[in-house]
């Protein structure tokens, strides 16, 4: 929508999708995510404390930095019996 030249902002988003604008901003926060976390949310692999909103509220601009922020560690078993 963004890229088509179809809407200007995340706010024209929001209003033609009929949701908050923090919604459609926490929705852009997860598209640049650390490879590795989305692998692990495709895996059900975070650690169960972990929320998706934990991740997709302004995240680290650098992957390390979210990998950090999570306590994550990439092909690692999250679940203490690794």
């Amino acid at each position: 929508m963004l890229e088509s030249g179809q809407v200007s902002s995340l706010r024209e988003i929001a209003a033609q999708e009929g949701v908050d604008n923090s919604y459609v901003s926490r929705m852009m926060n997860l598209t640049v995510l650390s490879p590795d976390i989305v692998e692990a949310i495709l895996d059900d692999a975070l650690p169960d404390h972990l929320t998706l909103f934990d991740i997709a509220v302004d995240p680290p601009t650098l992957w390390e930095g979210q990998l950090a922020d999570i306590d994550f560690k990439p092909n690692a078993r999250q679940d203490g019996d690794g």
